[in-house]
């Protein structure tokens, strides 16, 4: 396979609903996990139906309909998303192996891979986790995702402007009525990305403790 681009990942997710989205995720967190069976077939073919049937929400009324279901599925899908899943699983590993060195986590490739998912809702607003992570690991990889290859902005404004006022983020956490948490403020001045929703929670929580309005580009040097 040749080496995919962001956009060839992101063009290949893009076609799937939330159903095989969930699958492709569950598919890489599996292979990050065990990176040395991923060119065994007949572990791969396990694994895949192992994570359909944890997340493809299939209706049945006995566990062997269930199976057929999944059969069934698969059948005419199982092509496509292995695809999608090698492509993500190879597309994760360049983003991340500038990092090789310092290690990097299940933590951060899942937040890399959902990176590359269009309109992949968090863990506190999905149906569920992503077949394949725990409720734990779910809850991390919810966190901002950071862009293809991105890991860290590097210091952002507001982490200088909050020193020059002797602001911490308790104050910014006490100043919101969003559920802003000290982990958001944190990677807030340390550049880790934010989605746009995450940001304007930080934006709006600094002006109510600065005492005066701010402009977003005052606050951070890039678009979320």
């Amino acid at each position: 396979m040749e080496t995919p681009s962001p956009e060839d990942v992101r063009a290949a997710l893009a076609k799937f609903d939330n159903r095989h989205q969930k699958i492709v995720i569950g598919m890489l967190t599996m292979m990050v996990r065990d990176p040395k069976r991923v060119r065994e077939p007949e572990w791969i073919s396990e694994r895949l139906t192992e994570v359909t049937l944890l997340a493809g929400d299939f209706e049945a009324d006995s566990p062997h309909e269930g199976v057929r279901a999944v059969q069934e599925f698969l059948a005419g899908s199982s092509v496509e998303l292995l695809r999608a899943s090698y492509m993500l699983f190879q597309r994760v590993g360049l983003d991340l192996a500038p990092h090789a060195a310092e290690g990097f986590t299940l933590e951060d490739a899942l937040r890399c891979g959902l990176s590359y998912v269009p309109g992949f809702a968090p863990a506190a607003e999905a149906d569920g986790a992503p077949a394949g992570v725990s409720a734990e690991e779910s809850a991390k990889a919810s966190a901002p995702a950071p862009a293809a290859g991105v890991r860290d902005l590097g210091e952002q404004p507001l982490a200088r402007l909050m020193a020059e006022r002797d602001l911490k983020p308790a104050d910014l956490v006490s100043a919101s009525s969003e559920q802003l948490t000290h982990r958001m403020v944190t990677r807030a001045m340390k550049g880790r990305r934010l989605t746009a929703n995450a940001m304007g929670k930080v934006h709006r929580a600094w002006d109510q403790a600065a005492g005066r309005a701010h402009s977003r580009d005052e606050l951070f040097n890039y678009e979320p």
